[in-house]
């Protein structure tokens, strides 16, 4: 399913599909020898677990090599972050982001590193949060209007999200604090987690009454009844819930710097350029494979490509985003 939407651009205006080869001699020869590490900086069964095994198939098909993937869960995918940045800059190691789902928690808490020094390798999906809502509570809420409802009379208090500064978090914090007169959402609690698989399966078990997931992420939950969409944080939408509407559609403030995600895959710092061009030609090999366009039409999950410098790109405006944005003083004031 070719094509990027407004998510790709959350941050600003991303570069397009380049990033030429170069690098020393005979590194444009370059090919994997080994197989792949691919770093999953969150759990089983969320949204960035779910793009790497849906691109899995193809990507070794297209490098030659075995794909193992390593989820790495914790501090906001700062663990995963830790791995990458010390691993071998040999090419055999990458790591999927939920970017900008890992920009907070580095401004929040110095984790010894910058994430902007990997090296970027390629974009090749895109993701939107997406509000989901136990079983039990179908007919009575289906709309975002319903939800507040929920919420400001009481009945519901709390919300499920991620870390503090994950994504999640920051539209909890915008729509109950920045936007207090346009959302008015009053939820009383955020019930934190480590990823779209933990949020989606507390909320089918009832933990929660609701909470926020990758519209990927939440994707089997939904498809075996036990949770439900009602709402995506993006304008445009979700290709995975064409027929759920975005909150700018129920007449709420357009949030789309946060309110969507893109699948950057990175390198660690000092990967040859070549290198990471061989790479990125290989995702985008993947990409176009039977394997993953059947993937991405039975799932509606978008799967498109660009290089190495759009992904580099991709970090450096949604780090000037939350900047500009006051992200961090509104999480540290309500955290």
């Amino acid at each position: 399913m070719a094509g990027a939407g407004s998510v790709a651009a959350l941050a600003g205006c991303l570069a397009g599909d380049n990033g030429g080869g170069g690098g020393g001699e005979g590194e444009g020869d370059w090919e994997p020898s080994q197989s792949i590490r691919y770093i999953v900086p969150y759990d089983q069964g969320g949204g960035t677990d779910v793009y790497a095994r849906g691109i899995q198939e193809g990507l070794a098909n297209a490098t030659g090599q075995s794909i193992q993937i390593d989820n790495v869960p914790g501090a906001g995918g700062l663990n995963g972050y830790g791995e990458l940045m010390g691993a071998q800059p040999d090419g055999h190691t990458i790591l999927g982001s939920a970017t900008p789902l890992e920009v907070a928690p580095q401004l929040l808490e110095d984790p010894g590193f910058d994430q902007r020094d990997a090296e970027g390798v390629s974009i090749f999906g895109q993701s939107v949060w997406t509000l989901v809502v136990n079983e039990q509570y179908q007919g009575q809420v289906e709309t975002f209007d319903d939800v507040m409802e929920m919420y400001n009379s009481g009945e519901w208090e709390s919300l499920g999200v991620q870390e503090p500064g994950s994504s999640q978090d920051v539209i909890a914090l915008l729509a109950k604090y920045q936007y207090a007169d346009e959302w008015g959402w009053n939820w009383t609690e955020r019930v934190q987690y480590t990823g779209t698989g933990p949020v989606s399966q507390a909320v089918a078990s009832g933990e929660v009454p609701a909470g926020i997931g990758t519209d990927a992420g939440t994707q089997s939950v939904v498809d075996n009844g036990r949770i439900y969409p009602v709402v995506t944080f993006v304008s445009d939408g979700s290709q995975v819930y064409p027929d759920v509407e975005s909150v700018t559609d129920a007449g709420y403030p357009e949030i789309d710097f946060v309110g969507g995600l893109s699948r950057g895959v990175f390198a660690p710092p000092e990967t040859e350029e070549s290198r990471r061009q061989t790479l990125s030609d290989m995702f985008a090999e993947a990409v176009e494979s039977d394997s993953t366009q059947s993937w991405s039409d039975e799932t509606g999950n978008p799967v498109f490509h660009e290089g190495p410098e759009a992904a580099n790109q991709l970090l450096d405006d949604v780090f000037a985003a939350y900047e500009e944005n006051n992200v961090i003083d509104l999480v540290q004031q309500y955290s």
